[in-house]
């Protein structure tokens, strides 16, 4: 599907859509627990599909209405081989692989798309040292694995991802005896206090010492929960965005003490010279006579990155984003993606080592491609806002992995100036 932005001013309020991250944990920590859970404001995303159809083929009764889903959990399922699908969603196949340990039989993880490029051998290394038997496709999908493990202690490699580590804290609670977790180099710590804030809600504690020391007590029971999904700060960074760049655009439903990583948005619009206000659960962004270059290091928040670059790309003089290194195993590899589409925009993006360097200036029509990428399209829809012509997006329909009503909310800030 192609997608024509015209430049234009933006006007207007709109939600946050609900973070898939938190949908996706929650809809797993509900399939643990026994008895019934509701998970309240709901987006029903790509990603957060995939979550109920692996908790649904492990046993668990999900029922949506509207933005509400409630999981009624039968785990652990019935003894046999099974077959988890996980789309492309590289945090669900990471998350669900520790859980599908802890069942005695043979699982396959499965996915599609982008998700088979991205590694998984240090997933298949961190459950063999907990007592999986585990085969991969040359450390890629399809995983098969051989459970039960029963706890332990295993040293797992945090540099690439912190999503393996989000999985084994939400399955080892499970396991029979209690687990430790030597951690080195882990990225993206916001995202494990998200983990376990969650899991606390759910009746389950983990204790760490500086995040690289992680205790896990096993035998523990997961309690059901009335559980409201978060919205989401990575969705709504290009909204920010189009905010400081073309007028002015009020999000609601954030919550500015959230532990997700992705409210630094804030912080990169105010060194770019945005008019940023916080509300109790609401974020104004506006723009100011001029929007400078701005250094960031997006190293603990790598899902910025489009959104930054969008806002770089409208600033006068050159951006620095540290933490590129973190783009190579996305949907696509970012850093490149974003380089050779936005030059079709005129911008000018330079990769040296682990630095990105945005020169701001004019934004060019074109013809561009999101690369199958959602944050790419929301990136490229949103720096569209100020160019010279009409930018045309193809592979428009990507946006719905993670905010799938994505393009009527541009719209509707397009349509009120």
């Amino acid at each position: 599907m192609k997608k024509s932005i015209h430049a234009s001013a933006v006007n207007g309020t709109l939600p946050a859509p609900a973070s898939k991250s938190v949908a996706q944990r929650a809809i797993i920590a509900a399939l643990l627990a026994p008895g019934v859970s509701t998970l309240h404001r709901l987006t029903a995303c790509d990603d957060a599909f995939a979550a109920i159809r692996v908790a649904r083929d492990l046993g668990a009764t999900v029922e949506l209405s509207g933005s509400c889903c409630t999981v009624a959990s039968a785990f652990p399922p019935p003894p046999g081989p099974r077959v988890l699908h996980c789309g492309e969603s590289g945090l669900l196949a990471r998350l669900i692989a520790p859980v599908a340990a802890l069942l005695p039989g043979e699982t396959r993880i499965e996915g599609r798309g982008s998700l088979l490029a991205r590694p998984f051998d240090m997933v298949a290394a961190s459950l063999r040292q907990l007592g999986a038997v585990v085969t991969s496709n040359n450390g890629r999908l399809p995983l098969t694995l051989q459970g039960p493990i029963d706890g332990g202690r295993a040293n797992i490699d945090g540099s690439i991802s912190s999503q393996l580590l989000t999985g084994l804290l939400v399955a080892l609670p499970l396991a029979p005896e209690n687990s430790e977790l030597l951690v080195a180099d882990l990225k993206s710590k916001p995202y494990i206090d998200l983990t376990i804030d969650l899991l606390r809600a759910f009746g389950v504690e983990i204790h760490h010492r500086d995040y690289n020391h992680f205790i896990i007590p096993g035998r523990q029971t997961y309690r059901p929960a009335s559980y409201n999904i978060a919205g989401d700060w990575s969705g709504a960074s290009c909204l920010v965005v189009a905010g400081c760049i073309a007028g002015q655009v009020t999000v609601t439903n954030l919550d500015p003490d959230s532990p997700q990583a992705d409210k630094a948005i804030l912080e990169v619009a105010r060194r770019a010279g945005a008019r940023v206000t916080v509300d109790r659960d609401a974020v104004t962004a506006s723009t100011p006579p001029r929007l400078s270059a701005f250094d960031f290091d997006a190293t603990e928040s790598p899902d910025l990155f489009p959104a930054i670059v969008a806002l770089a790309a409208c600033c006068e003089g050159v951006s620095n984003i540290a933490g590129a290194r973190r783009l190579a195993h996305k949907e696509s590899n970012r850093a490149l993606t974003l380089q050779q589409e936005y030059a079709k925009l005129g911008v000018r993006v330079e990769l040296s080592d682990d630095v990105m360097r945005v020169e701001g200036g004019p934004i060019l029509p074109a013809e561009v491609s999101s690369r199958d990428d959602h944050r790419i399209a929301m990136s490229l829809a949103t720096a569209a806002l100020r160019s010279e012509g009409v930018v045309a997006i193809d592979g428009a329909e990507s946006v719905s992995k993670s905010y799938p009503h994505f393009w009527d909310d541009l719209a509707r800030l397009q349509a009120h100036p």
